[in-house]
């Protein structure tokens, strides 16, 4: 199967099914746009009505070709394309591209249709792009496939972009000459009837030619196989992702705190950074990051050094650096004595380091080659702004020369004519950034990747484990939220520490035992989610008379709002400090997630939480109690003493353990844990939804 995935990108032949004669139809443009880039291998046209096109010999019907055939593009009418994969298959035809569009994307009729397509072809133990895609290009010198029907000409790079939007990825290819993109390989997933992202993770992963792998998406198949290889180590290129459809309406039918504050955006973010995939914020960003990672060293450290010859760019620079938390050198004395020598009296030898408009290619060589041997400086970011005095193509050619094992990322700010001669004439042709605020988050991505690969070699081995456990068969609740009785065996099995709750109707609150006290009361019914939104929960009740008048309130308060008390929760009154939660949910393409966060009954409010895949080690639980506010409250602030936090982190575990082990698990709500003052943890109450 993994050679049918190859052929789509290194096919010996090709048929084009559905060529045309007619300029401008895609048809004709597939087949020119092949020919034009000058594939290296046999093109097959098929055309019931040409003997040639394009000055190849075109075939009336695919049964004539009698050669085999690696990789079939189908641009025939819609419903030309079922018998058409049904011809191509008799021929042993094991790799596709439907580029014909009215399908999924034109409702329910038009999904089945593609559906049917797709486990046809999947039967003949072939793959399928598409349909309603624009194609493939390999720039690879030894193919040269250019399989779409854009006009533009790419050049060659060793970045694979995969493309869920044609309309996105033509885009992308008409800017090239403006944008200087390159890329090694390029795919239209379109429709992702069979062949999706996952798929180029594997194949990207293994192909020498490709070293970063780019993804413009707009869902995920299966975000969860998209994580597994990067959590066992399987993937270990940049991958960086660019997900559209950042806003959401969140979980609208969520009947948790966890489900509330949950937001198909924020899982995104979280879980992409979990495991070192790089989300960035625009197709800018994206392929300026995969240009930093295909032609500079990856920076040793945050510490950049800002050389210009103007200070208002400069200044942009530098408010980039903070926002991406990287910081701004401090040069060393003899760096500054050295760079004095230099630097016109009105300049700057401080960072940024200021040469003034005057300043020419010899002067801007000489200061970046003194700064780069500064064992403060990580990295360099040089700034030119085109005077009338200084051509700006010998200051980049003169700064593309220099040696260093520090990258050096140039913004140039020339006329336009700058940027063709540059791109006609440059010896090294390294990338060139247009604004002062481009190079930060390309080194801030770089350093999030080479350190999110050391975390994770660490910690393979936790993650292994995880991986490996097994889907509990032993429960057999029913679908709904869970009654007190499961919620104690799932607890205990768990070790989940929940206070020893006492639940009795409410004709037998008199049973309560006077050594029990002070407790806790709560209303219950099962259709009731959040108690305290009712006053339905009352704390400290010292005596069996408080008890009895808190559960005659609660009542009052359950009636008032249409409901009975069905039955009354006792359990120990703890002295509180903090209220912290501990949540949980199965995101439909992720699967189970783990929140963590500020408790009580202005959770959704203070919204100060974290998110994590349920897969997760040691360090993932301290990043995410780290990254809260009440994290950093719990480890001691303003002499308090640190609460027990690796108690806190065993429940974390636990509840982790819980939800992989439980797929039946939907959502569930530790909400609060009790740190009490004594800094010990205590489990009040959970809520778990079941389903089958």
């Amino acid at each position: 199967m993994k050679n049918n995935i190859k052929n789509l990108f290194y096919p010996k032949s090709i048929c084009v099914v559905g060529a045309s004669a007619r300029e401008k139809s895609i048809g004709y443009e597939m087949l020119h746009t092949i020919s034009h880039f000058h594939y290296k291998g046999i093109i097959y046209p098929v055309n019931p009505k040409s003997e040639s096109l394009l000055g190849y010999r075109s075939y009336k019907s695919i049964d004539e070709i009698k050669d085999p055939i690696d990789l079939a593009i189908l641009v025939v009418p819609k419903h030309s394309v079922d018998c058409s994969i049904d011809l191509l298959i008799e021929k042993g035809v094991k790799s596709y591209i439907v580029i014909t569009a009215g399908f999924k994307e034109t409702g329910k009729e038009g999904e089945e249709i593609e559906k049917e397509i797709a486990e046809k072809v999947k039967r003949a133990g072939g793959r399928l792009v598409g349909p309603n895609c624009m194609g493939v290009i390999n720039t690879h010198n030894e193919i040269k496939l250019n399989a779409t029907f854009v006009a533009e000409e790419p050049h060659s790079g060793q970045t694979g972009f995969l493309s869920q939007s044609g309309a996105l990825g033509a885009a992308v290819l008409n800017s090239l000459r403006e944008t200087d993109i390159k890329f090694g390989h390029f795919i239209s997933v379109g429709n992702k009837a069979d062949i999706n992202e996952n798929d180029l993770l594997y194949f990207w992963e293994e192909d020498d030619y490709i070293k970063t792998l780019t993804f413009y998406l707009e869902s995920f198949v299966d975000g969860l196989g998209f994580l597994k290889p990067f959590i066992t180590g399987e993937i270990t290129k940049p991958t960086i992702v660019l997900k559209a459809g950042k806003t959401s309406s969140g979980a609208k039918a969520a009947s948790s705190h966890t489900g509330a504050l949950s937001s198909s955006d924020k899982v995104v973010n979280s879980l992409l950074r979990q495991f070192g995939i790089i989300r960035v914020n625009d197709i800018n960003e994206m392929f300026n990051t995969a240009k930093g990672f295909e032609n500079f060293p990856i920076p040793k450290g945050n510490r950049i050094a800002v050389v210009t010859n103007a200070g208002g760019p400069a200044i942009l620079a530098v408010d980039t650096l903070e926002e991406n938390n990287l910081a701004l050198a401090q040069l060393s004395n003899e760096t500054k004595q050295k760079l004095s020598e230099i630097v016109l009296a009105d300049g700057s030898i401080e960072n940024p380091i200021d040469l003034l408009p005057g300043a020419d290619a010899a002067a801007f060589r000489k200061v970046i080659e003194i700064t780069a041997q500064d064992q403060n400086v990580d990295a360099i970011i040089s700034i030119f702004v085109e005077p009338v005095m200084v051509r700006p193509f010998d200051v980049v050619e003169s700064v593309n020369e220099i040696k260093s094992e520090k990258p050096i990322f140039q913004v140039d700010m020339p006329l336009p004519e700058f940027w063709d001669k540059y791109r006609e004439s440059s010896k090294k042709h390294l990338p060139v950034f247009r604004n002062p605020e481009d190079p930060a988050p390309v080194i801030s991505n770089m350093l999030f990747y080479a350190e999110s690969r050391a975390r994770m070699k660490k910690t393979f081995e936790e993650y292994k484990e995880l991986l490996e456990l097994k889907t509990k068969t032993e429960y057999d609740f029913s679908p709904g939220f869970l009654s007190q009785q499961n919620i104690y065996k799932i607890a205990d099995d768990y070790k989940i520490p929940i206070l020893k709750n006492r639940i009795v109707t409410p004709d037998k609150l008199n049973s309560i035992e006077q050594n029990l006290f002070p407790v806790v009361i709560k209303g219950i019914n099962k259709k009731v989610v959040h108690k305290s939104e009712m006053n339905a929960v009352k704390l400290n009740v010292k005596n069996p008379e408080e008890l009895k008048a808190a559960a005659i309130e609660i009542s009052k308060n359950f009636k008032s709002a249409g409901f009975e008390v069905e039955e009354f929760l006792i359990q120990p009154f703890i002295d509180l400090k903090h209220e912290v939660l501990i949540g949980g949910f199965r995101d439909p393409s992720f699967g189970p997630v783990i929140m963590f966060g500020a408790g009580g009954k202005y959770v959704e409010v203070l919204n100060d939480t974290a998110i994590k895949s349920a897969y997760l080690t040691n360090y993932d639980i301290d990043d995410m109690i780290d990254s809260t506010r009440i994290g950093k409250i719990l480890k001691g602030v303003r002499g308090e003493s640190s609460s027990d936090i690796d108690g806190l982190k065993q429940i974390i575990k636990s509840c982790s353990k819980m939800m992989i082990e439980n797929p039946n698990i939907k959502e569930f709500d530790i909400n609060p844990v009790l740190i009490g003052k004594d800094n010990k943890n205590y489990v009040a109450d959970i809520r778990l939804k079941w389903e089958s």
